[in-house]
């Protein structure tokens, strides 16, 4: 397998479309890395590390005796799926891979290279996982043995039950951390980036606590939401059932219960607090719904890139947008022609964008 091929497969980890397989073996080798620790990977530390990752993905289905030529082009099956939701309509709407589920990419087994692309690689993909998924790394080790953290693509939602029983849905571009195994005085888990609704196992001896940025959210039991894509300036927290309480680095900010929500802007320096009578108006994406109430175009347009992996771009001469509506199991077609309708406009597709413009 060249260098080339490698960070393939470590980008299609970042993306969350590698196979589980793939997952599997790329995890199994950062785990080995042992980053952070005052005494850096001897050579043969490398070499094995190097080893363990070309071994783990030779023994993939499909990969073993698959051999082609070192000019050749690797192999690559395409499948045709859609996203839910999604359909081919009159105005043609491309189909779309599925996310999560790409399908298997042949690699080379002939390896070569030996000290210089050992730690080329191992440089890359230790670089890849500070930048991405620890950006203040720095202040102590970096990878830890007993933590997992998930990573959802465009297009894509998943379920984890955590060690305690806890259930989590993590939604579309989301990056979510959390321990193997709970241990001392709190369940402390981390939303990196994206939204996740949480519902908790109540054990008060053990607090649960998500940390968001420099937000923490404590509970004993109950199911919430919490909000904070990176592209938005805001963090949003809404508790559907229970009770919360949210600090910032130690200082409280508010006691949170069913049916209310918080939004805090990065810098915490404003905190509005109000109220919901639906729980679609905090989180319809659990259930694959989508609700706006009162959205701007950037709202709905940020929306329809998550859930569905398409653009949306104004291209009429409506700039002013307070848009409201609740789409369940409507396909994409079936939403855009709503808004449109609702809004006087209509829409076209170009590539992979849907254009609005007018009448």
């Amino acid at each position: 397998m060249k260098i080339d091929e490698i960070r393939a497969v470590l980008d299609k980890y970042q993306q969350g479309t590698c196979t589980e397989e793939e997952r599997k073996a790329i995890e199994a080798w950062y785990d080995s890395l042992r980053l952070g620790e005052k005494n850096p990977l001897r050579q043969q530390e490398l070499d094995a590390s190097l080893a363990r990752i070309r071994d783990g993905l030779r023994k993939l289905p499909g990969q073993e005796g698959e051999a082609v030529g070192e000019h050749e082009a690797p192999g690559r099956e395409v499948g045709e799926h859609e996203v839910p939701g999604r359909t081919m309509g009159e105005h043609g709407v491309p189909g779309r891979a599925a996310a999560g589920k790409a399908a298997p990419v042949r690699v080379m087994a002939n390896w070569r290279g030996g000290v210089a692309a050992a730690v080329l690689i191992v440089i890359a993909a230790s670089l890849w996982w500070l930048r991405t998924l620890h950006p203040k790394a720095g202040a102590g080790p970096v990878l830890q043995d007993s933590m997992n953290t998930v990573v959802t693509a465009r297009g894509e939602t998943r379920r984890i039950i955590l060690p305690d029983g806890s259930t989590l849905q993590l939604n579309a571009g989301t990056a979510f951390r959390y321990p193997k195994h709970f241990a001392g005085a709190t369940r402390t888990v981390e939303l990196l980036k994206g939204e996740v609704y949480l519902q908790v196992v109540a054990q008060p001896e053990h607090p649960f606590i998500v940390r968001t940025g420099r937000l923490r959210t404590k509970v004993l039991g109950t199911s919430f939401d919490i909000r904070a894509y990176e592209e938005e300036k805001r963090v949003r927290i809404g508790v559907l059932t229970g009770k919360v309480c949210v600090d910032e680095e130690g200082k409280s900010l508010a006691v949170l219960e069913k049916g209310m929500s918080l939004e805090a802007d990065r810098g915490v320096d404003s905190i509005a607090r109000s109220s919901f009578e639906n729980d679609y108006e905090m989180a319809a994406w659990k259930e694959g719904a989508m609700y706006f109430r009162d959205a701007g175009f950037g709202d709905i347009a940020f929306e329809f890139a998550n859930k569905y992996d398409i653009g949306l771009v104004n291209k009429s001469k409506k700039k002013l947008w307070s848009y409201t509506g609740l789409f369940r199991n409507e396909s994409l077609e079936e939403v855009i022609e709503t808004i449109c309708q609702t809004e006087g406009l209509r829409y076209t597709f170009d590539n992979n964008e849907i254009l609005i413009i007018d009448k």
